[in-house]
């Protein structure tokens, strides 16, 4: 059998904060501030977030989440004060809130910040802070929640949502959009832009000879092979299949060439692994430019698959140039 309650000397055992009416000074509400802890057990430390609770010139109490945030033991905490934890430019932001919470009662909701604990470690946080109904010396709570694993897996999700799986090229949708912004961009620069389409060579025979393992380390390959030969701000993505696109920004057609070419060449020198044997294969490329950034990325696309058809055309493994060339029907 559980032991019968009683009741505390004090308080009710969960009217921790009931006014009785009289004054308290600073020492009687210390006093009652140490009792929560007995009163509420391993509750607080059972919260998934820092808790807090704060007089004016610092802490008197901290639960086992803060203490981790905070990079310092529980007992350690007390007398520190929050802000010592803030890192610039969040300061005075924080500490402005933080003096209208305490002497003017306002709360404070999900405020953004960085904390910098006492082992050094960075943590994106959101603190929110409210009064607390004591009668003395005003108390607030501050509750701390470690947003940095929230954001970690955001950030994750956005990556996977724009990247291809197989060969961590981002994908159609985020290359279309990114290849609009760029258009836009330049647009208003009144600057140049170049669009690659790129299809492997024969790739249905690559998989049909050697397995679609092989297939796949030949796309992996080759995007490799195109990261190391394009620029930082260039958009290199996979469209489909064996197809690929690369988006040039500030690049006229003699540059896109140039580009392209050196793609052509690098995949003609990558090899592969295929069993006992090694995979060599091509790549054909179509090349789109405008010097004014014209159009839209579907027009400047549908110029460079017809270009690249052409390379195909003329016998695979080499660069062609919109209008340059007739137009030429899809080769298989």
């Amino acid at each position: 059998m559980h032991p019968p309650i009683t009741k505390d000397p004090l308080a009710g055992p969960f009217d921790f904060f009931e006014d009785d009416g009289g004054d308290r000074d600073a020492a009687t509400t210390l006093h009652e501030l140490s009792l929560t802890r007995s009163k509420l057990g391993n509750l607080l430390d059972l919260l998934p977030a820092g808790l807090l609770i704060h007089q004016e010139q610092g802490i008197v109490y901290a639960n086992q989440e803060a203490a981790r945030i905070l990079g310092l033991p529980m007992d350690a905490l007390i007398g520190r004060h929050v802000l010592d934890f803030v890192t610039a430019p969040d300061a005075d932001a924080l500490a402005n809130r933080f003096r209208a919470c305490l002497r003017e009662r306002r709360p404070v909701r999900a405020h953004d910040c960085a904390l910098v604990g006492a082992d050094g470690g960075h943590s994106g946080v959101q603190v929110s802070m409210s009064p607390l109904p004591w009668e003395g010396l005003p108390v607030i709570y501050v509750l701390i929640t470690d947003v940095t694993a929230m954001r970690e897996t955001q950030d994750r999700l956005h990556h996977l949502s724009i990247t291809d799986p197989l060969t961590g090229a981002h994908n159609r949708r985020y290359f279309i959009d990114a290849a609009e912004q760029e258009i836009a961009r330049a647009r208003r620069a009144g600057r140049p832009v170049a669009l690659l389409a790129l299809d492997i060579d024969h790739f249905k025979r690559i998989n049909d000879t050697h397995g679609h393992a092989v297939g796949d380390d030949a796309l992996r390959a080759f995007t490799a092979t195109c990261r190391t030969g394009l620029r930082a701000g260039d958009v290199f993505g996979r469209l489909g299949g064996e197809e690929f696109a690369v988006f040039l920004p500030d690049t006229d057609a003699a540059a896109a060439c140039a580009v392209a070419e050196r793609l052509r060449a690098g995949t003609a020198a990558t090899v592969v692994p295929a069993g006992a044997a090694e995979l060599r294969f091509t790549v054909s490329i179509g090349v789109a430019a405008c010097a004014h950034a014209e159009g839209t990325v579907d027009t400047l696309l549908s110029r460079a698959d017809r270009a690249l058809y052409g390379a195909k055309a003329a016998g695979r493994n080499r660069v062609a140039v919109a209008d340059a060339i007739a137009d030429a029907r899809p080769v298989p």
